[in-house]
Parts: C-alpha cells; sequence; structure tokens
C-alpha cells in the first residue's frame, strides 16, 4: 500500500461484506501515511460492533499503533479487543481481549477476524435474512 487511503478503502469493503444493517465511519487520515479510522457497526440483531484504529503504514503494510474493537449485544459488551498498556503480565503484552469480567492474553486481531468472531454470536432465532445496505463512506478532516 502506498497511501493509508488505500487501508480504509479495504476496511470498507470489509465492512460492505459483513452484511451490517447500518454504518457509521469516520476516517480522519493525518497524513498520506497516518490516520484514524473509527465508527460502529449495526447489525440486524440489534447488536453493534464499535472499533478504532489509527493506522501508520510502515514499509507498504498497515500497522495499527492503537485499536479497539468492542462487541455489544443488549447493551452489554460482549468482548472487547484493544492494546492499551494496561496489562503488562499477559503473554502477548500489549493485546488481550475482554470477556465479560475475564481478561485473556489475544493476538492482534484483523477487522475482518473480529467481524468474523461477531458473525459467531448470531443465532438462527431470527426468521428474516438480515438487508444487505451498501454502508455510506463519511471521511473527515481536521
Amino acid at each position: 500500500m502506498r497511501d493509508v487511503h488505500q487501508y480504509f478503502d479495504w476496511v470498507f469493503r470489509v465492512i460492505e461484506d459483513a452484511g451490517a444493517e447500518e454504518v457509521e465511519l469516520d476516517f480522519e487520515p493525518d497524513t498520506s501515511r497516518t490516520g484514524l479510522i473509527e465508527g460502529a457497526i449495526y447489525f440486524y440483531d440489534g447488536s453493534r460492533l464499535e472499533f478504532s484504529e489509527t493506522v501508520k503504514l510502515i514499509s507498504g503494510k498497515p500497522t495499527k499503533k492503537r485499536y479497539v474493537y468492542q462487541y455489544v449485544r443488549d447493551g452489554i459488551a460482549v468482548f472487547r479487543y484493544d492494546n492499551a498498556l494496561h496489562h503488562p503480565g499477559l503473554s502477548n503484552f500489549p493485546h488481550h481481549k475482554h470477556v465479560g469480567a475475564q481478561l485473556v492474553s489475544a493476538i492482534e486481531p484483523t477487522l475482518k477476524q473480529v467481524l468474523d468472531e461477531v458473525a459467531g454470536y448470531f443465532t438462527e432465532t431470527y426468521s428474516i435474512e438480515p438487508k444487505r445496505r451498501r454502508p455510506k463512506k463519511r471521511a473527515s478532516s481536521k
């Protein structure tokens, strides 16, 4: 990748393929090599994935300097991945996952991996297939 906008476009395509009902996205490129992408992805069952990534391109590869992915269902945080520097005793520090009140070591996930995990929470109790709406991409500048 030559530009952080290419990474943002990849994120948009991954979200588009996730079958979300509604998407709120903000892109804030700082330079052509760094930027912030954050938003919320709403699913047909009322759950949502809130996320934020601060990305820097290093040798053409997107590197997340900071990330948070939190899946919320029925108003309760089901899980959250992040790389905050507050659990140095974990084997993959700073990467970790909160599952309810439990804290576990984790590897740094991609947004696609998190969306795949979220899909595992959907049940067959819904008789109507989710609508696939094309999410709107919004860019903001500082």
